[in-house]
């Protein structure tokens, strides 16, 4: 009877001692911050953690069971959530939700993953010279009821764990987000809306890619043409000047692309020289772009890049087109053009 009197004894006291140490001497939250440096603009990157349709591919999870199910509510930012469930059991089943989103600078969210634990999570983006600093830091603190001692040792094994996920999630982003355009397009503030077909008069030229000045000759051939036609047959213009590509080669160095007005008045029974049609239409993206024709070619590779980073959908075959308010000159002078990019 007494060795059992002294084991009791021993594990009352070992028990005091680890409640002891617990409760005042280990800390009752959980911090872990890892970072790293993205070669690529901050709105890249910001793309790719602000909508978690993107940020899960590259989740930790989501590289060890890219087959989970997962759905989603929300728009991207502040307000979406994920909610994924695996078979995998250090997956397991759990929902991350974005509480705030400061555009290209913090995205700070809530992951619970399953009962086991609630998560703190903030990510912060900073302007480098070689492209973007990123700081992820976690956090959770431990419920003050009777789970806290326990909870407090239990950060002491979640500590790695977390680091661990947290480098790999990091390292994910960096592989791709560098895969990306390096084109900053922050500030670029599209405008999404479905464009209503116009009835268009137009000639098609075809053209250098390159050469403003043998574009500028064969557009003003083209629109020569058009404005005799209209003319003749008493048609009205009903809008600015549209230029819509129809094709591309960057190999070749060689485009074409339809100039013309839409019109307002009696369709033509006879066409000669040019032809008619509707402007495109449908779902599109389009920014304004005022300033030099160098500012229209930067705002293509801005376009371009925020497309590819927020995994937007061009149309199939789909190439983009203009609608100039304002031309610029040979010799100089203000252009403002709207560009249009039809999506999906």
């Amino acid at each position: 009877m007494r060795w059992f009197l002294w084991f009791v004894l021993v594990i009352a006291l070992i028990t005091g001692a680890l409640y002891g140490v617990g409760r005042f001497l280990l800390p009752n939250n959980l911090e872990v911050v890892r970072e790293t440096t993205v070669e690529r603009p901050r709105a890249a990157v910001f793309a790719m953690i602000n909508d978690l349709r993107i940020a899960k591919e590259w989740s930790p999870f989501y590289a060890r069971d890219p087959d989970a199910d997962y759905s989603f509510s929300g728009e991207p930012g502040s307000g979406q959530s994920m909610r994924w469930s695996s078979n995998v059991r250090e997956v397991g089943a759990g929902r991350m939700s974005i509480v705030n989103s400061s555009e290209n600078e913090e995205v700070e969210a809530i992951i619970e993953i399953g009962e086991r634990a609630t998560l703190n999570s903030r990510q912060e983006l900073r302007r480098v010279e070689t492209g973007t600093h990123v700081q992820w830091r976690v956090t959770a603190q431990c419920a003050d009821t009777w789970i806290n001692v326990p909870c407090r040792y239990m950060n002491l094994v979640m500590r790695g764990m977390v680091q661990t996920e947290l480098d790999n999630g990091l390292a994910r982003l960096k592989t791709l987000a560098e895969q990306l355009p390096n084109v900053d397009f922050e500030g670029l503030n599209p405008m999404f809306d479905t464009v209503e077909p116009q009835s268009f008069v137009y000639s098609t030229v075809e053209t250098s890619t390159s050469d403003q000045a043998e574009i500028d000759r064969a557009e003003a051939i083209g629109l020569d043409q058009v404005r005799r036609f209209m003319t003749e047959y008493n048609l009205t213009q009903a809008g600015p000047l549209v230029r819509v590509v129809t094709d591309f080669d960057a190999n070749s160095g060689r485009m074409s692309f339809r100039v013309g007005y839409p019109f307002s008045g009696p369709t033509p029974l006879t066409v000669v020289g040019v032809q008619l049609g509707q402007t495109p239409s449908g779902e599109a993206m389009h920014v304004l772009v005022e300033g030099s024709r160098t500012q229209v070619r930067t705002a293509y590779l801005q376009m371009n890049a925020y497309l590819q980073a927020h995994r937007v959908p061009l149309r199939e075959n789909g190439l983009p087109w203009e609608v100039v308010h304002q031309q610029a000159t040979p010799e100089g002078g203000q252009t403002r053009i709207e560009i249009f990019m039809p999506l999906q």
